[in-house]
């Protein structure tokens, strides 16, 4: 018998086996193989700033954060290095919390404030150095290390303001313009008034670091407390300067208003269309419309002149509303009665003109179209911006010609006069804003004033 078909058996059989054992060995070393994979990542971790930054200030914020999406993060330390010296700003440890699972957080985030000379750093160039370390195994358990470096300008200097031209007497409800320079590049500027900031604007492209604001007082200013122009450069250093300003008081009209019912009767199905919640007797409705519904509309109007072009795009005097009257004054302290006795109190913000019913209503200057639309008490209601910081508003309209965004020209049509909003009967209501101050517009349809108190001198 043949021994050549047993040794083939047998060849089989063993290989069969040493397959079988490659098998069961591949099993268990690829898990093995996928924790060391694991174990020995080599991402390196990613420190990084949470945002831009180009320079420090006197004292500043750093807003910093790292990232490792393998064993985790193990330090991060950040430096702030110039010329040969090293400042530590920051250093976190992060003990390793398992060998084999997670051990440090994937991420990591903070907020360091800093002060450069408390560290008796220099002004000029510097390196702002991250560093982070993880977990690995790699490097004989020392793990991933990466650094980034950013070059930045240390700058302690505040800007230095100049103040020059100042409208010196300003009455309650009345208007100025202060004009300053700027010895360097800023972030923002102004002039805070009161509390109040009056937004700056370059004062020509021609002349750079030139800057004027126009102001504006309440009609309810009592004294002037605070009159200081701020700037904050690009390093986040404020400057200030302050200046004079001299109060002019101003005797404020008073006014009764008649509540009748027939008036109620007519006008509160407007309101009630565009104030659902509208409800009670006719009075609680009407004294809701004349408070909170009034309250609402003078925040929309502030909203809305919050931001204005940087261009002064008007030109001498404002217009008046052709051949009208006037039937109310700016800042008229306003009582109302109903059935005799007095309900409220509130302040009119504005000249009241009439003419003719229906009559047109034209831009009192050169501006763009920023609203256009009902506005409660005010009805249909039109506001210009004429750049700068400088407003308009034409209320009670019966009809709007203007879109916003629209530009126009002085005298351009803007709708008709009407009796929408808390208006009795037909007529304008017009308004001038001055960074969401309302002003007093008498002022401004004066020619003579606006040339001698609002135009920048050489």
């Amino acid at each position: 018998m043949s021994l050549e078909p047993i040794e083939k058996r047998g060849s089989k059989a063993y290989s069969s086996l040493a397959l079988y054992m490659l098998l069961i060995l591949a099993v268990l070393l690829l898990p093995l193989l996928v924790l060391l994979a694991r174990l020995y990542e080599g991402e390196p971790p990613r420190p990084a700033l949470a945002g831009e930054l180009t320079r420090l200030g006197l004292s500043g914020e750093i807003a910093v954060q790292a990232e490792d999406s393998g064993r985790g993060l193990r330090q991060v330390a950040v430096f702030l290095r110039q010329e040969q010296r090293e400042v530590e700003l920051l250093r976190r440890e992060f003990p390793r919390q398992s060998w084999i699972f997670q051990a440090g957080p994937e991420s990591f985030s903070e907020v360091i404030a800093v002060a450069p000379r408390e560290f008796d750093l220099r002004d000029g160039r510097a390196d702002l150095v991250l560093q982070a370390v993880d977990h690995s195994w790699r490097n004989w358990l020392a793990g991933n290390r990466s650094e980034t470096i950013i070059p930045l300008v240390i700058d302690t200097r505040p800007p230095v303001i100049s103040v020059g031209q100042v409208t010196r007497y300003v009455r309650a409800g009345g208007s100025g313009l202060v004009r300053y320079t700027i010895d360097e590049e800023v972030a923002g500027h102004g002039v805070m008034l009161n509390g109040h900031f009056h937004t700056g604007f370059p004062l020509s492209a021609e002349r750079a670091g030139e800057y004027l604001a126009y102001i504006g007082l309440p009609y309810d200013t009592e004294e002037i407390e605070e009159a200081v122009v701020v700037a904050e450069d690009l390093a986040g250093n404020l400057g200030r300067a302050g200046f004079g300003i001299n109060l002019r008081r101003v005797q404020q009209a008073s006014d009764r208003i008649n509540v009748s019912e027939n008036f109620l009767r007519a006008k509160l199905p407007e309101f009630a269309d565009h104030y659902p919640e509208l409800s009670g007797s006719y009075l609680e409705q009407y004294l809701y419309v004349n408070r909170t519904v009034r309250e609402m509309n003078n925040r929309k109007i502030a909203e809305v002149c919050r931001d204005s072009h940087p261009e002064r795009l008007w030109e001498g005097g404002f217009s008046r509303m052709a051949r009208s009257s006037q039937r109310a004054g700016f800042a008229d302290r306003r009582s109302y009665f109903y059935d005799g006795r007095k309900i409220d109190e509130q302040v009119h913000l504005g000249v009241d003109l009439a003419s003719v019913r229906h009559a047109e209503i034209e831009a009192a200057n050169n501006g763009i179209v920023v609203f256009a639309e009902y506005l409660g008490i005010y009805g249909n209601t039109v506001i210009l911006d004429h750049g700068q910081g400088v407003f308009s508003l034409y209320s009670h309209l019966s009809r709007i010609s203007v879109e916003v965004g629209q530009r126009v020209e002085q005298d351009d049509l803007l709708g008709y006069s009407g009796v929408t909003g808390m208006a009795g009967g037909d007529h304008l209501h017009f308004s001038m804003l001055v960074n969401g101050v309302f002003v007093d517009p008498v002022e401004w349809w004066d020619r003579n004033w606006v040339n001698n108190q609002l135009t920048v001198g050489r």
